[in-house]
């Protein structure tokens, strides 16, 4: 049997053998990382050391550059979220140019749990086990939850909340949104959620690009979706590709509790602009950068999720219609299957 990236074997008790090498069992770990950035670099260097991982740090876009193609080409969103958004594409285009067949991707703002490969191989054991080869994301790292993950409705539910968009409880993308602070009965709900078994589970509106997997057929279709959407919506690239998913684009999977998560923007100011709705940082059970003393502050301590899950919005079923978030219509024409 010839070995290659993302195959699998009867071997390990029919489990993924690959999951926990330098790259994770991917072809390629990917690290988007502006060269100016010295304080990130620093962390992803301490990260690969330790858990002994090889990264490939890709050509990224700053805000300067961003701008100056977004003026040239007439696309709608600009600054440090188009830099983002071009940095992804790119890696998108890499992977279908070079035949990469499989790529995670990396923003170099993420901690990792310290017993990062063992949790890894029990996700790719359940990808094995259910989809074989046959998905298309996978998100190891989302800082937003909806109701599809383990344990998310009953919490609501027990909680008397409901994951539904209202007027006077908004994120500043206009997105309803459940407070695990408030809306969760402490101490028993919060440590019963954060016990809860690592799963896999289909992603139904999954949010944040900071450690997500990506085959090459899926950055085929992403790449001409995203090309599209640069010069007709202006709105960062993780809503485009989470209104994407709704629509059956992409065969989404998540692991649940995440673990590669955001250090947070007061501990590691972002490129992008503050949110206005509070920090970026998450829970870790066992931080790798708090170890290695690259934090400040243990992030044990951090509710999931930032505090503020957010959850899909209604979109309008009328596939006539088409896609605005810049402008609040979240609606969009039902995608092809292929593009």
């Amino acid at each position: 049997m010839t070995l290659r990236y993302l195959s699998y074997s009867v071997a390990d008790n029919g489990g993924y053998y690959l999951a926990q090498n330098s790259t994770l069992g991917f072809q390629k770990i990917f690290v988007l990382n502006i060269p100016s950035r010295f304080d990130r670099r620093r962390n992803m260097e301490s990260l690969a050391k330790f858990h002994q991982l090889r990264f490939d740090y890709a050509q990224t876009f700053d805000a300067a550059r961003a701008d100056t193609l977004g003026r040239a080409n007439g696309y709608t969103t600009n600054g440090t979220h188009l830099a983002c958004y071009l940095s992804h594409l790119g890696i998108f285009k890499r992977m279908v140019d070079q035949g990469i067949e499989t790529a995670l991707v990396l923003e170099d703002d993420v901690d990792m749990e310290i017993d990062l490969k063992q949790r890894h191989k029990l996700i790719m054991d359940q990808v094995y086990a259910r989809y074989k080869s046959d998905w298309d994301m996978l998100y190891l790292g989302h800082c937003t939850s909806d109701a599809s993950e383990p344990g998310v409705a009953s919490l609501i539910r027990a909680n008397g909340s409901a994951p539904e968009s209202t007027t006077s409880n908004k994120d500043g993308r206009g997105h309803g949104r459940v407070s695990m602070a408030t809306d969760v009965n402490y101490p028993a709900d919060r440590a019963a959620f954060l016990q809860r078994n690592l799963s896999l589970y289909m992603a139904e509106y999954p949010m944040c690009l900071h450690a997500y997997a990506v085959t090459r057929e899926c950055a085929k279709r992403l790449s001409v979706l995203l090309e599209e959407r640069l010069s007709t919506v202006g709105q960062d690239i993780d809503l485009v590709l989470a209104v994407g998913i709704e629509y059956g684009m992409t065969t989404v999977l998540g692991a649940s509790p995440p673990y590669m998560v955001q250090v947070g923007r007061q501990e590691l100011p972002s490129d992008l602009t503050l949110l206005r709705d509070g920090d970026t940082a998450q829970y870790l059970s066992q931080s790798t950068l708090y170890h290695l003393k690259l934090r400040t502050s243990n992030p044990q301590t951090l509710p999931p999720y930032m505090d503020w899950p957010w959850f899909k919005p209604k979109i309008a079923t009328n596939t006539k219609d088409t896609a605005d978030p810049a402008h609040g219509n979240t609606s969009i024409e039902k995608p092809r299957a292929t593009l």
